[in-house]
């Protein structure tokens, strides 16, 4: 592999999150430097020379490349070829492809971002290196969001002065669901469908209770401990009333090395498996802006995950990826639940708006040009019955791929939401051994508290 510098030209044919920029990634071929004629428009060079050009006449465009596009290895996927480190070689094509008919092209769903930080629970106003009231105060300061991925099992007691501090800042600080017990490989083990639903179960009945008795609200997203999750439990998170998972591209490819779509995993704005949206997220240390910026070109969700101690030394991690990607253009920050129900992807074909739900539920602002709706199919496990309400609680009932007329009261912010809704059945089976995984959640608890007044 060669490294090569990239510096993209602030022109308008540059894909926007990279117009203007210098930045550095490999490839497996050097490029050759392109020669450019008069009438050509270099979109990027090197040092060297011109790397990417475009030639325009009338309403055709000719791009030309110095890369060549990668192979991807046998027993791979497309991811191989397509991140942080090495994307290059792929983007003049998939940006031609695009252009190629942008006519009826797709709009990808808005800008939108998320940090969050695996395990912390509420049992005291801080945990570890993390200060909710100061992170609350500081997410203010530079328009940023936090979801926190707590653990079930450790809601048997939550602080009030904790769960005021959420129920006080919702646009900043949020909760997620990380696992149940939070065991080793807890949802990609083989289980059967009655211990996967005892499992889930219990989660969402403890999530329940800490939302009842402390009036807060738990995001229905899945964070699976160590991004561990198998495609069978995948598809049984919809029936539990979870609006999708969260997981690695590389960790969802780890734990299912043996489905086809795993080779798959990577280019679009969320991945859906078996019925369940999966959205991807990265580690927030050491990361590389081009993941930030390769996001952002794809449609997906920026999400940077990390744990307590990546804070030891104060909220500036935070400051500066947040200045980074706000710098993009206009982000939504928001909790999970929220960043789910923006994803979606659209297009206007005349006066008829088509819109592809790549959720359960999404929240989709009608473009006021249109006078006709159509949900398209969108992957979601052959999902054909949807249910349509705005603010007044209007209802319409769609299937995919009918012609639905937009009266006036039908535009605006409009909820689409996949029928029938689902319920879990509430058994009071015990998923596991409560009392040893307590038992290690507690040391774990204590080493992390441990760990920061000795720091």
């Amino acid at each position: 592999m060669t490294e090569v510098k990239i510096i993209f030209a602030n022109h308008p044919m540059v894909p926007h999150p990279f117009r203007g920029r210098s930045l550095r990634a490999k490839v497996a071929v050097p490029p050759r430097i392109l020669p450019v004629n008069g009438n050509e428009t270099i979109l990027a060079r090197s040092d060297q020379g011109p790397l990417w050009t475009v030639f325009a006449q009338r309403k055709a465009r000719q791009f030309r490349s110095a890369f060549t596009i990668p192979a991807i290895p046998s027993g791979g996927g497309f991811q191989d070829v397509l991140h942080a480190t090495r994307f290059v070689e792929m983007l003049p094509l998939l940006h031609y492809l695009r252009e190629l008919d942008s006519a009826n092209a797709y709009q990808d769903p808005p800008l939108r971002a998320c940090f969050m930080f695996d395990d912390p629970n509420l049992h005291w106003p801080r945990y570890g290196f993390v200060d909710f009231q100061q992170l609350a105060a500081h997410a203010e300061a530079n328009h940023y969001h936090v979801a926190f991925a707590t653990i079930p099992l450790d809601t048997w007691y939550t602080h009030a002065t904790a769960a005021a501090i959420f129920r006080n800042h919702p646009d900043r600080l949020s909760l997620v669901v990380h696992g149940n017990d939070h065991t080793r490989k807890e949802l990609a083990r083989e289980y059967t469908s009655p211990r996967r639903t005892s499992l889930l179960g219990q989660a969402i009945r403890r999530i329940e209770r800490v939302e009842r008795k402390r009036g807060l609200s738990v995001c229905r997203v899945m964070v699976p401990p160590h991004g561990a999750c198998s495609e069978e439990m995948l598809a049984a998170l919809p029936d539990f009333g979870f609006e999708a998972a969260c997981i690695s591209h590389g960790s969802l490819r780890a734990h299912n090395r043996n489905k086809l779509w795993a080779s798959y995993l990577g280019y679009l704005p969320c991945e859906c498996i078996q019925g369940c949206p999966v959205l991807p997220r990265w580690g927030m240390v050491g990361i590389d802006t081009n993941t930030i910026l390769l996001a952002a070109f794809l449609g997906q969700p920026i999400i940077l995950r990390g744990h307590h101690q990546d804070l030891k030394h104060g909220l500036e991690l935070l400051s500066q990826h947040a200045e980074f990607i706000n710098a993009l253009g206009s982000v939504s920050w928001s909790d999970m639940s929220h960043l789910c129900r923006m994803n979606y992807q659209w297009r206007m074909e005349g006066n008829v708006c088509r819109v592809k739900p790549l959720s359960r539920k999404i929240t989709f602002p009608v473009p006021a040009s249109s006078t006709r709706l159509v949900i398209e199919d969108s992957g979601l496990g052959g999902q054909t019955d949807w249910q349509l309400s705005n603010f007044n609680g209007i209802l319409v009932q769609a299937r995919t791929g009918e012609d639905i007329f937009l009266t006036d009261k039908l535009h605006g912010q409009l909820s689409i939401v996949a029928t029938p809704t689902t319920s879990f059945p509430r058994r009071n089976g015990i998923a596991g051994s409560a009392s040893l995984a307590l038992l290690r959640r507690l040391l774990t608890e204590g080493r992390d508290r441990f760990f920061v007044t000795h720091n």
